[in-house]
């Protein structure tokens, strides 16, 4: 790694115990490309994969919710006009009031030596706007009250809407909202629920599970550098939780204690294969599955069926172009296991060029 990195993003050593933030990233990186090619990054990840890394290197880890995190759920201006911004304003005109317009949104600007996203005052107006109306969307259907619970955290400088009294960004309000779909068939009340998560980002949605159902544990299985994003991120937001670190191994039994000990779980995603069957209540993946080949596809909703005997989640684009793996992929292709029975399929109500399915398995 360069050092350049190195001086951005290394932080005490306590912190990271005896290894470098630059020394667990290069671990997973080495673990990555000595996997089997069902499990290393598709040409559209390695495209990704490059830029994220690029972006680490130049603005370090305590920008990344304005750098890496823009291509994980995120959206810019565009992608909110054109996929999301019509069903809450539909609400608003439902329900008309000027909160919305008033929510204050002061920290829109980043560096201009950054990469890192940044608005100018027209741009942030129509942001928070949106984000506002985001919330009041998903308040409707928040039981709950996790809005009134759950605030967004500093740590990766997001940004931040205050609205209503609350604190928020666009992805918690999308993982509030998608905390209740995934969860709609679980029975959350069962002692020792075990979540798992296949491309997991940084870990925004583990950090509701992680704050509402305090019998939860939360497993991640990704790549880096989202890996690594996530462990460093998820360990801080919860520096009390016992964690599994990743870390190669060959056999369950030489983790299995700790594994089954610690509340916060991180694996490469080759070492799904490595999981004894029927781990997770609740698996989930959320726009990944159609960034793979057709074979990982195939490949990890196999894994999905061995691995989970409860629920799985799924929320992908309804019609998928990811050129650089050269296919298209429709919501009716994705070979689901026969044995599972379809609980939702829907078009997705905020993301209307989204889909979303639950599945007991």
């Amino acid at each position: 790694m360069k050092e350049q990195f190195k001086k951005q993003v290394v932080g005490p050593q306590s912190e990271f115990e005896s290894a470098t933030p630059n020394d667990v990233l290069d671990e997973m990186m080495r673990a990555m490309k000595n996997a089997s090619p069902l499990y290393t990054p598709s040409a559209f990840w390695e495209q990704l994969v490059a830029k994220h890394m690029e972006e680490l290197e130049h603005d370090g880890f305590g920008n990344f919710k304005r750098t890496i995190n823009m291509r994980y759920f995120n959206w810019g201006i565009i992608g909110i006009v054109r996929h999301q911004l019509m069903p809450v304003l539909r609400r608003w005109v439902s329900r008309p009031n000027l909160s919305p317009f008033v929510a204050q949104f002061s920290d829109y600007h980043s560096s201009n030596a950054s990469q890192a996203k940044s608005f100018n005052a027209v741009t942030a107006a129509v942001y928070k706007v949106y984000v506002a109306m985001l919330a009041d969307f998903v308040a409707d259907s928040d039981k709950l009250g996790l809005l009134d619970k759950i605030t967004e955290p500093e740590f990766g400088n997001p940004f931040v809407i205050k609205h209503r009294g609350w604190r928020v960004s666009q992805d918690l309000c999308n993982s509030i909202h998608e905390f209740y779909s995934s969860t709609a068939a679980c029975d959350l009340s069962k002692l020792g629920f075990r979540i798992g998560e296949l491309g997991a980002g940084y870990g925004r949605l583990g950090q509701v599970y992680l704050s509402v159902l305090p019998n939860a544990s939360y497993c991640v299985i990704d790549i880096p550098p989202a890996l690594y994003v996530a462990q460093r991120y998820l360990t801080k937001v919860f520096p009390e939780q016992t964690v599994f670190k990743f870390r190669e191994f060959n056999t369950y039994k030489d983790i299995q204690a700790e594994f089954e000990n610690s509340r916060i779980r991180f694996l490469a995603a080759h070492q799904i294969e490595l999981l004894p069957p029927d781990q997770f209540d609740l698996f989930v993946n959320i726009s990944s599955l159609h960034e793979m080949t057709r074979e990982q596809i195939a490949n990890y909703l196999k894994q999905i069926d061995r691995l989970c005997r409860g629920s799985f989640y799924s929320k992908q684009w309804r019609v998928s172009r990811a050129k650089a793996n050269g296919f298209t992929l429709k919501e009716s292709e994705y070979p689901i296991p026969g044995n599972w029975q379809e609980v939702v399929h829907r078009q997705h109500p905020i993301q209307r060029m989204f889909f979303e399915a639950l599945y007991r398995t």
